[in-house]
């Protein structure tokens, strides 16, 4: 079975080369050997990271590198089980990079905003660089400070350079050798992208005269070299903040929270959010701990009571709840004679009497007929 082939020429990322794409691509190829044809100068940091744990996933994957190969087209090819690289092709690796877009006038309460806001992804893409240095230094065996120093840098390397590096394993040549440095289009895309231009051989030229200065084509050059580095400012790896402290963001009331490289960084404002809800905790403790007092109190007061109650007969101690013990104290009070609670005057007494008065039997008590013929 001929080996899958699977180019990738242009963007890594959404409506382009997706991980997507790739998954489809993929499928159904199960261990079959594929061959990855890489020509682009990145895209997508998300992207890139998916399709390299495809790439590791399935297993059987051969990446050829050709042309300009740069950014995250380098971080999938390091999820290849062999990388091999054209022999006049050039090799790129970089810092994470942020789309940054402000304008406009500002004032310095603005200002310090900007910054914190730029300080916090600052912080973030400082973490999403240390990830992919450490992905390039699992492929190269060099230690993390060559990386970062390489990835700083942001250089050209030639497919050579790329092999002694160790990003790639194997320097091919093609059967019609193609000099990419001389496609301007390639290179004019490259310094657009961003991308420092690549080496180019310097050609010697002897000026015999200067007529005259052109100073509409020196206004150009000037204005093409401002240009150029506005450019390198234009988003190439997009990416997000990928942990944010919820709880602490609700109390400065901020979607997201802004750091550094170095840490955290906090205006006056919030500060003061934040020293506002500390003293706020601080009073609910103390409300807290004092009706945890009241209440032990209280529970200390009722204990002594429940023993106090028991304590009077072993008919209320063996009752249990307040109701239970209530009805066996109006038990014992109404079998005390002349000492009847509300509520059991209807009762007949331990004597056989109803509570109704006999008034006939009164009358009819010999001094009272006395006092009555009397009358």
């Amino acid at each position: 079975m001929a080996a899958k082939i699977i180019v990738i020429d242009g963007y890594i990322g959404p409506y382009a080369f997706s991980k997507q794409f790739i998954r489809n691509e993929l499928s159904g190829q199960s261990k079959n050997p594929v061959t990855v044809k890489i020509s682009s100068l990145g895209g997508s940091v998300d992207d890139a990271l998916n399709i390299f744990d495809q790439f590791v996933d399935h297993g059987n994957v051969t990446a050829e590198l050709s042309a300009f190969v740069a950014s995250s087209a380098t971080l999938i090819s390091l999820g290849a089980k062999h990388v091999r690289m054209n022999e006049n092709s050039f090799y790129l690796i970089h810092k994470a990079m942020n789309w940054v877009d402000e304008w406009g006038t500002m004032n310095e309460d603005e200002i310090d905003e900007l910054i914190a806001k730029l300080e916090a992804q600052k912080q973030q893409l400082a973490k999403i660089t240390l990830q992919l240095a450490k992905m390039y230094v699992k492929k190269t065996g060099k230690s993390l400070e060559e990386i970062i120093n390489l990835m700083k840098q942001e250089t050209w390397l030639t497919a050579e350079e790329a092999k002694e590096w160790g990003f790639v394993d194997e320097v091919f040549a093609l059967d019609v050798p193609v000099n990419y440095l001389d496609n301007q289009q390639m290179v004019a895309m490259i310094t657009s992208n961003g991308y420092p231009a690549p080496p180019r051989k310097k050609v010697q030229q002897k000026v015999e005269a200067i007529v005259e200065i052109d100073e509409e084509g020196l206004f150009n050059r000037i204005w093409n070299r401002i240009t150029n580095k506005q450019s390198q400012n234009s988003p190439k790896n997009k990416v997000d903040m990928k942990k944010q402290f919820l709880n602490v963001n609700k109390v400065l009331n901020v979607e997201k929270m802004e750091a550094s490289e170095d840490g955290v960084f906090l205006n006056e404002e919030q500060l003061e959010a934040i020293d506002g809800q500390i003293a706020q905790v601080e009073t609910l403790t103390n409300e807290r701990n004092t009706a945890q007092q009241e209440r032990d109190t209280a529970n200390s007061e009722r204990d002594t009571a429940i023993a106090a109650f028991d304590a009077i007969d072993p008919t209320i101690a063996a009752a249990e709840g307040y109701e239970a013990k209530e009805e066996a104290i109006r038990t014992l009070l109404a079998a005390r004679p002349g000492s009847n609670p509300p509520g059991t005057l209807e009762n007949k007494d331990n004597g056989g009497h109803s509570g109704e008065v006999d008034w006939e039997s009164i009358d009819s008590l010999p001094h009272n007929r006395e006092v009555d013929q009397n009358l």
